[in-house]
């Protein structure tokens, strides 16, 4: 397993007991922000080391990595607004429509990031 994938399954792993300790508030908080800064920062790594965006983009890769790239750009991409819905919860905007929004787009990203997350062995190179 290459440094890139554990570090894509520790950020994962954050989401999994974030969500398993939704409940919890602040640790759910601080294990969700841990796990999209990770998850965020190695899609950056990955463009600055490695040109990922352009590789993607040539669709020179086979359907397995295309999909891993798929589902995992549509999870960052979720992140935005789970975000944003997360902090109007956080700081006391709790009405219930934007809860139901945080939720449904919080568990349509956590199953888009472990779809991406189980494609991504795909790219092990032995």
């Amino acid at each position: 397993m290459t440094t890139h994938m554990m570090i894509a399954t520790v950020a994962w792993l954050l989401l999994s007991a974030g969500y398993v300790l939704r409940t919890r508030k602040f640790i759910h908080v601080a294990l969700m922000h841990g796990a999209i800064l990770l998850d965020m920062t190695l899609v950056v790594h990955l463009q600055l080391t490695r040109d990922a965006v352009q590789t993607a983009a040539s669709f020179s890769l086979a359907w397995a990595e295309q999909a891993h790239i798929l589902f995992s750009t549509i999870a960052l991409l979720l992140y935005f607004p789970v975000l944003w819905l997360g902090w109007r919860l956080l700081f006391g905007a709790g009405a219930v429509s934007v809860r139901k929004t945080h939720i449904r787009l919080a568990l349509s990203a956590y199953l888009f990031r472990t779809l991406g997350f189980g494609f991504m062995f795909s790219m092990w190179r032995v």
